[in-house]
C-alpha cells in the first residue's frame, strides 16, 4: 500500500473536522494569517504545510498530529529539513530562528508538555541568548560552507539587533515547556574551547572577541549552575540536569505536546531534520531517556558532583585567554 504523506494526511484529518471546502479555507485563513490562494494551493497538495502551521492547525482544530502520522505504513517515517541556505545565510537563519520561536510560542499555554536534548555540544538552547556565542556557531558554519568568503574573519559578521532579540525570544519559548531534561556530554564546553582555539591559531578571531565570549561562556555557566541548584528554570518550570558519563555522536531532542510530538536530531553543525513519526519519536526519546543510566542527576542532588563539574567547566574557560 502507497505511504499516505503527512501533507495529505493533514488535509483529509481537517476536511473530516469541517467538511466545508469553502468554510475550511476560511478558517485556515484566518488562523495561519495567509492568502485565500496561499490556503487553496496548501488545500490541492501544490504546497505543502510548515510544520509550524501544522502545529497551529492542529492547536485550533482539535487534531492530533500523532494521530495523523499514524496513518502511514510501518516501513516509512517522514522527516523535515531545517537547513540555512549558504547563499544567504544571516536571511535563512533568522527564518528558521523565528519559526522555532513560533513553534515553541504555540506550546506555552499547553499542560503536560516535556522537552529532552541529549547534547554533545552547547545546545542552541543554551547559547542563543548570548550574543558572542551565537555568533561564532554561526560564523564556524559559514566559514565552513561559504564559497564566497563574505565573512572571512569573526568581525566581519554582523548579527542584526532584530535577530539578536529573536534569539532570546526562543531560549525564553523554551523554558515555558513544563518538564526539561538535560542530559549533557562532559565535553561540550571543552569541544567550543577547541573550536575557538582553532580561530585563534588561524588569526581569524581579535584578542577583544576572545574575552567576549569567555565572558559569556562564563555567564552561561552560572546560568546553567543556578537552573541545576533549583530545578527550575525562571518561568518557575521543572529542569533536570544529567551530566553523561559517556560521549554520545550528536544532539537528540523530542517535545512532546497534546496537539503531538517531535524528534529533532542536530546535524551540519546548526542545522536540523526533525520529525513527527511516532516510531522515529519514540525511539528518539527512549534512546535519550536511556543514556540516564551512564549519567549523574546534578539537579537538586549530587552537591559536590555538582560543584565539581561547574568548577572544571571554569577551568576549562579559564585556559581559552591563557594560550592566546
Amino acid at each position: 500500500m502507497a505511504t499516505q504523506t503527512l501533507n495529505e494526511a493533514l488535509i483529509a484529518a481537517m476536511q473530516n473536522k469541517i467538511s466545508d471546502g469553502t468554510r475550511l479555507a476560511n478558517v485556515l485563513i484566518d488562523i495561519l494569517f495567509i492568502g485565500k490562494e496561499a490556503v487553496y494551493r496548501r488545500l490541492r497538495g501544490e504546497v505543502p504545510f510548515t510544520l509550524n502551521e501544522a502545529a497551529i492547525i492542529a492547536r485550533e482544530l482539535g487534531i492530533s498530529l500523532d494521530n495523523t502520522v499514524g496513518t502511514k505504513t510501518t516501513d516509512n517515517a517522514l522527516f523535515d529539513l531545517s537547513m540555512i541556505d549558504t547563499a544567504e545565510p544571516i536571511k535563512a537563519y533568522e527564518k528558521v530562528i523565528k519559526q522555532y520561536c513560533q513553534i515553541y510560542r504555540s506550546f506555552k499555554d499547553l499542560d503536560n508538555t516535556e522537552l529532552g536534548l541529549a547534547a554533545n555540544l552547547i545546545p542552541q538552547v543554551f547559547y542563543l541568548k548570548y550574543a558572542t556565542l551565537s555568533k561564532f556557531r554561526l560564523f564556524k558554519w559559514i566559514y565552513q560552507n561559504d564559497k564566497t568568503n563574505t565573512y572571512s574573519t569573526f568581525s566581519d559578521l554582523i548579527i542584526p539587533d532584530h535577530i539578536r532579540d529573536l534569539q532570546k525570544e526562543y531560549v525564553r519559548e523554551t523554558q515555558f515547556i513544563k518538564t526539561t531534561i538535560y542530559i549533557l556530554d562532559n565535553q561540550i564546553f571543552n569541544s567550543f574551547v577547541n573550536d575557538v582555539r582553532y580561530f585563534i591559531n588561524i588569526h581569524l578571531i581579535k584578542q577583544e572577541e576572545v574575552e567576549q565570549i569567555k565572558e559569556d561562556l562564563i555567564h552561561l555557566l552560572g546560568d546553567l549552575e543556578e537552573y541545576a541548584t533549583k530545578g527550575k528554570f525562571k518561568s518557575g518550570n521543572n529542569l533536570q540536569v544529567y551530566i553523561s558519563n559517556v560521549n554520545f555522536e550528536a544532539t537528540y531532542t523530542y517535545v512532546s505536546t497534546p496537539i503531538g510530538n517531535w524528534a529533532t536530531f542536530r546535524l551540519y553543525s546548526i542545522n536540523a531534520i526533525y520529525s513527527t513519526d511516532p516510531l522515529v519519536y519514540n525511539y528518539n526519546r527512549d534512546f535519550i531517556l536511556s543514556l540516564k543510566k551512564y549519567s549523574t542527576l546534578i539537579s537538586e542532588s549530587a552537591e559536590m558532583q555538582r560543584i565539581q563539574y561547574f568548577n572544571k567547566q571554569r577551568e576549562i574557560i579559564q585556559s581559552l585567554t591563557e594560550t592566546t
